[in-house]
């Protein structure tokens, strides 16, 4: 038998909407000081500007499913920015965009051994925003709408949502050579569907994780 939820304010392990917001506006604002301060070292730093590329496929909680990235950036000393789209992998629709700022915790990426090689094992911490403009819900998230509302709501699949949504955690590189890297990360993140109009049992705002993988690409 099909059961309907009571419609009550979204909220997560006690964290009401006005709480969760004042926690995304906290990150928000770590996330550009972690931006302007990589500005300010890189403008102050000897160290060559060397440009990146990067692709894979990662995923969060916010309800939309996995994504592919691309992304292309510059890397300086420590620090890397990049930016570039999204696309979610149920729809292949690219309405998304995600930039990201990291800094590498272990050594220097320029640092070589004698043998002229990176350290194989590199970690870096990392944030990033991202904007997803009127997407779907993912086939495993309307499997569960569906589920709990039965016949109650027919117009879960014509459901778009746009989506904001901020990470912080870290990054584990594996540097197969200095100019190849298999990069696999995970992070807290906080979403907010904007445009959230139709009560679910997926939440307008929560915290969730965030899981990835890809290859990274370096010009020397």
């Amino acid at each position: 038998m099909n059961t309907i939820k009571k419609e009550t304010e979204p909220t997560f392990h006690g964290l009401n909407e006005e709480k969760i917001i004042l926690i995304i506006k906290v990150a928000i604002i770590f996330f550009l000081i972690a931006l302007n301060a990589s500005v300010f070292m890189a403008q102050n730093s000897s160290d060559k500007i060397k440009p990146l590329f990067s692709s894979g496929i990662f995923s969060t909680g916010n309800g939309h499913g996995a994504f592919y990235s691309l992304n292309m950036g510059v890397i300086k000393g420590r620090n890397a920015i990049s930016a570039g789209p999204v696309i979610q992998k149920c729809s292949m629709q690219a309405r998304g965009l995600k930039v990201s700022y990291s800094r590498v915790l272990t050594v220097d990426t320029n640092y070589k051994h004698e043998s002229g090689m990176k350290d194989l094992l590199q970690l870096n911490f990392f944030s990033s925003i991202q904007y997803t403009n009127k997407l779907q819900l993912s086939n495993s998230v309307l499997r569960d709408e569906k589920l709990i509302w039965g016949d109650n709501k027919q117009d879960l699949n014509q459901i778009r949502l746009s989506t904001g949504e901020l990470i912080l955690g870290f990054e584990f590189y594996v540097n197969i050579t200095n100019q190849i890297s298999w990069k696999n990360y995970a992070g807290a993140s906080v979403y907010y569907h904007f445009n959230y109009t139709e009560q679910l049992d997926h939440q307008k705002i929560a915290p969730t994780l965030s899981l990835g993988t890809g290859i990274c690409f370096f010009i020397q």
